[in-house]
């Protein structure tokens, strides 16, 4: 038997209670109205968890929240995406800080692609909150009101 979180795009589970029923935030121009409206569709107090794949997942949770459809008990940030996250932090000045400094490195071996990744794990290094915007990846707790 293998455990939910163990699959690569499941590891959020850890984050949020067992019977928490996820909603996908869609993409489109309607997409916060038709998110909000199922979360509306749940009953009060219901555990939440709100999965963004997109870059720009924190400006969208954060319309979603200013409807009134969900109250926000934790956010987090999913490096480098939430489908291949190798670590998912707080979305926290100081957690986001920690882990670009311990966590985010750009891979071993030398390729076409090593100068470009590490300039952005030192651009991350220097401004850590740009993670939680430029990510791939955003988890959000929380249950509708």
């Amino acid at each position: 038997m293998t455990a939910h979180w163990t699959i690569p795009g499941q590891r959020w589970r850890l984050l949020a209670p067992s019977e928490a029923v996820a909603v996908d935030v869609r993409s489109g121009l309607l997409a916060v109205r038709r998110t909000a409206a199922e979360l509306r569709a749940l009953p009060a107090g219901t555990p939440v968890v709100l999965l963004d794949h997109r870059p720009g997942g924190r400006l969208r949770t954060r319309r979603i929240a200013a409807t009134g459809a969900i109250v926000v008990d934790r956010q987090y940030v999913a490096l480098p995406s939430l489908r291949r996250a190798i670590v998912v932090v707080e979305d926290s000045a100081d957690a986001l800080r920690w882990a670009c400094w311990s966590l985010v490195a750009p891979p071993p071996g030398v390729t076409w692609a090593h100068a470009p990744t590490e300039a952005v794990v030192r651009f991350l290094r220097r401004r850590p909150r740009a993670a939680g915007s430029l990510a791939a990846g955003r988890v959000v707790v929380g249950r509708p009101p």
